[in-house]
This record gives C-alpha cells, structure tokens and sequence, in this order.
C-alpha cells in the first residue's frame, strides 16, 4: 500500500525532538525494507532534508512554509487533500500533532505529549488555542494515535474521552552512533569545557528545570568540594536564583555555557562528562538519556513523568521540584566512581529496549491494523449493500 508521511511540521533545527523522531523513523523504515511505499510530503524549509535512497520512498515538496504557521494549518487542512488524491495515498500518518480533519484514506497521528496543555502558559495564547482545537479534532477524528511513552499515553487518555486501545506507544532510540573521533575531537577546544565535569542541557523552557539545576548544583558543589564543573551545552541566558531572585548563576565560574553546538560537538561533550543530569519535569520521553547512556556516561534524572519509563534502573533519581534531594543525587554519583561505572553498565543493558528499527516495525503494524480494519469495513459495507438491493 502506498503511505503518506505528513512531513510539513519539520523546520530543519527548529522542532527539536520531533525532527529526531520523525528522522529517526524514517531510517527504521528503511532498514525494515518494507513492502509499503512512502510518500514524503515536505514544506519548502525540509526540501533538502531527507534523501530519496531507498525505491520505496518518495518525497514531494510542496508549496508552504512551516515558518509561518497559520499558511502551514491552512495548507494541511485544505490542499493537502489535492497531494493525497494526485498521489492515491491509502493511509496518511502526520508526525507532528496535527492531521488534516477531512480525508477520503484513514489517518494515523502522532501526538507525542500534551506540553501545550501542561505548561501551555509559556506560549503565546493564539498558538495555544488554535493547538488545542487542531490537536483534539486529530485526536478524535484519526484511526489510530501513536504516543512515545505510557506516560504521554495516559496523558491522552485523561485529556480526551477516547478508547484506550485507539493509543498506541511506540519507543524512541538513541541517535548519537556512527560518530568517529575526529568528528568529535572539536569539543577539545570550546572554551571551559575542561574535565571532569558533569554535563546538562540548557533550555529557556521552563518543564527543564535549570534554576533549580544550578542552584542544586553549586549547592553540592559547596557541601562536598567537588570538583566537577557543571557544562550546560546551548545558549547562555540569565537563571535568578530561588524565589527572590538574588543573584545571576551564569556568573559562576563552575557554571559552563557552551553556546549552540553541532552534532558532533554535542556527542563530543557527552562522552567526556562523568554524568548527565537531566532534571526536567515534564517530558514526554527524554531522549537525552538515552544519548548519554549511547554515549557510555551515567544518568542522573528527575522521577516525574515519562523519565522513570525510559531510564529503567539505569539511573539516580532525585525529586525535580526538591533542590536538596537534586543536589544530594548530584553529590552521590560525583564522589562515587564505583557507583558511576555500574550505572554505565546498567545503561548499556537499558539501551537494548530501544531501536529505530524497532519503532518502525511497531509503527507498521499499525499502518496494516488501520488498513486491514478499513478493508473489513469496506466488506461489510459492500455486503449489507448487496442484501438490501
């Protein structure tokens, strides 16, 4: 059968883990070697994004920018038909929240959490409306959903009065192999990133947790004499201490800003750290950790939502809203190098329930469950016809 993939969300860099899943994806499918075809559907910004290498797939440019969100909702809602009849679609799975509402073939959704809903406030209030109608008729309307975590499942499920057999979880990987030495090497060079230190990611988004992360850090860091410094890897912006916003953290000299990083230089600055310390609140899988564990580095991670799921027993888990219990965790792995090389094991061994190859196959099972179930509904449909003649 021939398969749409609703591409015209992805802005190259710009959607964060929804571009890895849905590259991601697409190289589980080709490694699966399935007898489907694919059709691409791609805005002008992701044209050059993905490679037609495999005979199976396709990929068809169309005439949108995601950039500009209102003309990208208008076009997948109303000429997005056109391409899907011009390419005789038999199924359209969009990976990024939204489907177009008015389909002739059978639609499957990916909705990989619910943080326009769970801390929605952080965006402008149009987006947030106009999310919240599109993404519930998607839900509603579309044969099947796929969802990246039990966590994000119930989620949907306490959202919105659906089946619960409608939702299906399928597990993200990590996406950090194939990378040599050289390529890796340039992170040698960024300024302060010196070891041993422990790393984390930066993000203004607030689910991430980074005041507190700073706060329980240099707390540690002064309880315990560490010696790690903290690498924050993105860009460096002002994080106000605590409640009463007394003083600025980035002024520490044990606080690290690498500024925006390249792949490689990422993987770079992963591999070299004692540990990760990934402290969000709200995520609906939290690929990080699965990149570090990749990377050969233990995790130290938050307890909420999704993470626990992901993390198995692989990791230390602290409460993200308790700057005590996160800097007790920080200073227990930092001054214990054995307890460090165990967590390393146990990753490895958690990194066996994930692969791309693996999420591609569960998201073909149903695409065929979706077509086969329309198959059987066209029978029944066309025999009841016969009878009543």
């Amino acid at each position: 059968m021939r398969i749409g993939l609703n591409l015209l969300y992805l802005i190259p860099g710009g959607v964060g883990g929804t571009e890895t899943y849905a590259m991601g994806l697409l190289r589980g499918l080709k490694q699966l070697r399935s007898d489907h075809e694919f059709v691409l559907f791609l805005n002008r910004e992701s044209a050059g994004l993905v490679q037609d290498d495999a005979p199976n797939f396709k990929s068809v440019v169309c005439s949108v920018s995601a950039e500009n969100r209102k003309d990208r909702y208008y076009f997948e809602q109303v000429k997005l038909r056109q391409y899907l009849k011009k390419y005789k679609i038999d199924l359209l799975h969009s990976l990024g929240y939204t489907s177009p509402l008015f389909t002739r073939c059978p639609t499957v959704v990916s909705v990989p959490d619910l943080n326009f809903k769970a801390f929605g406030n952080a965006m402008p209030l149009s987006r947030r409306l106009m999310l919240s109608l599109i993404v519930r008729q998607a839900v509603l309307r579309s044969d099947k959903i796929i969802t990246i975590s039990n966590f994000s499942r119930q989620e949907i499920l306490n959202e919105y009065h659906i089946p619960p057999e409608k939702i299906i979880v399928t597990y993200l990987a990590a996406d950090v192999d194939n990378k040599t030495e050289d390529e890796t090497d340039s992170a040698l060079n960024l300024p302060g990133v010196k070891q041993p230190y422990i790393v984390a990611f930066s993000s203004v988004c607030l689910n991430k947790n980074i005041s507190r992360l700073i706060e329980a850090f240099l707390d540690a860091k002064k309880k315990n004499r560490l010696e790690q410094k903290l690498v924050l890897i993105g860009h460096r912006y002002p994080v106000k201490k605590g409640k009463q916003g007394v003083g600025l953290f980035d002024e520490s000299k044990d606080v690290v800003w690498t500024g925006y990083l390249k792949r490689q230089q990422v993987f770079g600055v992963l591999k070299r750290a004692d540990f990760l310390v990934f402290p969000s609140f709200y995520e609906g899988f939290g690929l990080p950790v699965l990149e570090a564990m990749a990377a050969g580095i233990p995790v130290v991670c938050s307890n909420a939502a999704s993470l626990p799921e992901v993390a198995g027993d692989a990791s230390v888990f602290f409460d993200p809203f308790s700057v005590k219990d996160m800097a007790e965790s920080i200073a227990l792995v930092a001054t214990d190098a054995q307890l460090r090389a165990n967590l390393r094991k146990k990753g490895f061994q958690n990194l066996e329930r994930f692969s791309w190859k693996k999420t591609a196959a569960q998201t073909v099972a149903v695409y065929d469950e979706v077509l086969q179930n329309r198959q059987e509904s066209i029978q029944v449909a066309s025999c009841f016809h016969r009878q009543s003649r």
